[in-house]
């Protein structure tokens, strides 16, 4: 493993000093609340409601009972790989338009999770904390066929996200890290051993509650999901449509997706826009684009310029349709027959292979949560909130730390500055991750809010681990 990281996030997960820690923030909410399933969703709906017009719930780092949590960080749970499959299945294409569909194949089948609209709160990850997986795929199983061809299918075989698939499977590998206390912000990649494709970004997400619904999308620093594909050189940049829970009056939420998605591929001179309408529904448009355009256009303009009614039909190749909870269809230009995309009724999570809590670093999320996440398990509440709570007024007391050092180097030019709040163990940037992160611009910036993995990192972390 890599050298230990920086000191202040060591010390998060250091045992609990004995001097008493903070109060939490809201200490008013209770500890533990016994519900059964109506009164969990009175409880949820009369918290949210103290908060409505705030503009970044996440960013209040709210606590809540341990038994409304999901027994898992952050980290492990907000991932893009349920169909690691369909992920290594994109660069397999030989067409850029097919590959352009992999693309969009492959983003959907990300919400697999939230297909049975189970509205789930894991815990908020500590500064420096880490997940580190891998999923297994079938080397051998067959690709899918071009989008041209009208028996193209909407999965590879199901087999192939399973780790038991095949004796010679190949590897995703996913490394996360939580780099940001405030505002809480994380960076990620995945790949494949033979690095053919690889994706990577950071997530900082928003949060808001209106009084009748709960949204949330990217924040500031979030610039969309990158795609790397090597042999084609290919770089796609994804954006992120915000999501909606709709349905609290009526004690049955429900998830909608209700946003606009661009994907955009400089390279291949192609661009994806599409709209998620009422009752789920899809709407979206693959089409040529000139980019260089883009460095003349205002942001308006640029805005304009991809609503499905402005976009040009004879640059259009392929049409969406469909919902996004359930089937995708797309039709290729001068075609009259919709072909099957995705189906998500039929996609299920592929299993992760994580090594044992024994063996993992101090700060792995799931070697970090251990106590919460057995106390939870066991059913016992109290102990869960105790351990959850001890974990967070350390994470609390360390940044009230380094923003006191902060302030006495300000008013003492003599006193040493203090570090950064915390340098990446595993990532490199390019740029200041909070100064902002538009890509699309005008001009178009592919190096914003995109992590680089730093040399070595995948042999030290994955040379170990098969």
């Amino acid at each position: 493993m890599p050298p230990s990281p920086a000191p202040a996030a060591a010390a998060a997960a250091a045992p609990p000093a004995p001097a008493a820690p903070p109060a939490a923030p809201h200490d008013d909410v209770p500890e533990h609340v016994d519900f059964d399933s109506g009164s969990k969703l009175k409880f949820v709906f009369g918290l949210l409601s103290r908060f409505v017009g705030v503009k970044d719930l996440v960013g209040m780092r709210i606590s809540l009972p341990a038994n409304l949590m999901e027994p898992e960080s952050n980290l492990e749970f907000w991932n893009y790989q349920d169909r690691p499959d369909l992920f290594v299945d994109i660069p397999r294409a030989a067409d850029p338009l097919d590959r352009m569909l992999r693309i969009i194949r492959w983003w959907y089948s990300k919400d697999t999770k939230w297909k049975e609209n189970q509205l789930r709160k894991p815990y908020n990850p500590i500064l420096g904390e880490q997940f580190i997986c891998s999923w297994a795929v079938d080397r051998h199983a067959a690709p899918a066929r071009a989008a041209t061809d009208p028996t193209l299918p909407s999965e590879t075989d199901p087999q192939a996200a399973d780790p038991a698939a095949g004796p010679d499977p190949a590897f995703v590998r996913c490394v996360t890290e939580q780099i940001s206390h405030h505002p809480p912000i994380s960076a990620f990649t995945y790949t494949t051993d033979d690095e053919a494709i690889a994706a990577c970004g950071l997530d900082h997400v928003v949060a808001r509650f209106t009084g009748t619904s709960f949204k949330v999308g990217a924040g500031e620093y979030n610039a969309g999901v990158y795609v790397l594909l090597r042999d084609s050189g290919e770089e796609y940049n994804i954006s992120h449509p915000w999501a909606t829970v709709n349905g609290w009056l009526t004690g049955s939420p429900y998830i909608v997706v209700s946003d606009q998605v661009v994907i955009v591929c400089p390279k291949s001179g192609l661009k994806a826009s599409y709209f998620t309408r009422p009752k789920f529904a899809i709407e979206g448009k693959i089409f040529r684009h000139d980019y260089s355009k883009d460095a003349g256009w205002s942001d308006k303009e640029r805005r304009d310029a991809e609503k499905l009614s402005k976009i040009p039909a004879a640059d259009v190749l392929c049409t969406l349709s469909g919902a996004w909870n359930s089937r995708i269809t797309y039709r290729m230009a001068g075609s009259t027959e919709d072909q099957l995309l995705f189906d998500m009724a039929s996609s299920e999570v592929a299993p992760k292979i994580v090594r044992p809590v024994e063996e993992q670093d101090p700060l792995e999320s799931r070697r970090v949560w251990r106590a919460v996440t057995d106390a939870l398990h066991a059913k016992d509440y109290s102990t869960a909130t105790k351990e959850k709570r001890a974990i967070e007024d350390r994470q609390r007391r360390i940044a009230a730390e380094h923003r006191a050092a902060i302030e006495n180097q300000k008013h003492n030019h003599t006193h040493p500055a203090p570090a950064a709040e915390y340098e990446s163990r595993f990532f490199d940037f390019k740029h200041d991750i909070k100064a902002g992160a538009t890509v699309r611009g005008p001009p178009m910036d592919m190096t914003k809010g995109r992590p680089y993995l730093k040399p070595g990192v995948l042999a030290e972390l994955f040379g170990k681990r098969e």
